[in-house]
């Protein structure tokens, strides 16, 4: 019996030893698997923080792009308004300078004959027809037929010219120089023997409506060497520059040629 409870204790103590090393190993098993597990979850949790800084930093970024892109917008917004107003004022620019260059036909001069006076053979006699022309280019009479001595034609005028601002702005009354014409004169005879048209402080049927000249151009053509010798007081009424003009041209039988004023500028001769 002695034997027998020993060798029954022996395996009871071999049992439980080897529960006991059983339950160690799984003991460690678990301990292992808990750590790897810990060690993962930890792993996991600093890539979602990682995650989270960089999604914040995405956020960031993303709300700087917008704010960029809000900015390039409106500054685009501003270049486009920028560009229109500039193409605005280059319009207006070049409808100013079309109207400072705008020619206005306001005599036409027909050669009628021309040649020798017959005691002199170089003595050149030249017949014509001076018409003075409306604002649309048509005769504001019949027209007058005078002789001049010579074949080089002056013509001798008057003009006042208004400042470029009221010329660009097309004023109603300042919108164009105006001229009045004096006389007509060839190469061979003194200006003061020339065939006067217009006389002194009348007033040029081109700018007289049907209710009679205008004040203003009244004042100018009256009072004429009073505003051209007074800058200041020319200055009032918008005058840049007044002064006699002659332009002149050697003329062709058969030719006709055409007067013109420019709107802020003097006179031309051309052949029509």
């Amino acid at each position: 019996m002695a034997t027998f409870q020993n060798v029954n204790t022996l395996l009871r103590t071999i049992v439980i030893g080897g529960l006991v090393l059983v339950l160690g190993w799984w003991t460690f098993f678990l301990k292992n698997k808990l750590s790897d597990h810990e060690a993962e979850l930890m792993a996991s949790q600093q890539e979602v923080v990682q995650l989270s800084d960089q999604l914040e930093e995405r956020s960031v970024q993303i709300k700087k792009l917008g704010n960029d892109l809000l900015a390039r917008e409106e500054e685009i917004l501003n270049l486009e308004a920028n560009v229109e107003e500039k193409q605005r004022e280059i319009q207006a620019l070049n409808v100013a300078l079309q109207l400072l260059k705008v020619d206005h036909r306001i005599a036409r001069i027909e050669v009628l004959a021309q040649g020798s006076t017959g005691a002199d053979p170089d003595q050149i006699r030249t017949r014509l027809r001076f018409t003075e022309l409306d604002g649309n280019g048509q005769p504001l009479g019949a027209g007058r037929e005078l002789t001049v001595e010579g074949k080089t034609l002056y013509v001798e005028t008057l003009v006042v010219k208004f400042g470029d601002s009221y010329v660009e702005q097309g004023d109603e009354l300042r919108g164009t120089s105006i001229c009045i014409f004096k006389r007509l004169f060839g190469e061979n005879q003194k200006p003061s023997e020339g065939e006067e048209l217009d006389a002194a402080g009348f007033q040029p049927a081109a700018y007289t409506g049907d209710e009679g000249p205008n004040p203003l151009h009244r004042e100018l053509w009256e009072r004429f060497w009073d505003y051209a010798n007074d800058k200041d007081l020319a200055r009032q009424l918008g005058v840049k520059a007044m002064h006699g003009e002659a332009p002149f041209i050697e003329t062709r039988p058969g030719m006709t040629y055409r007067v013109e004023l420019r709107a802020s500028g003097g006179l031309t001769i051309q052949p029509d």
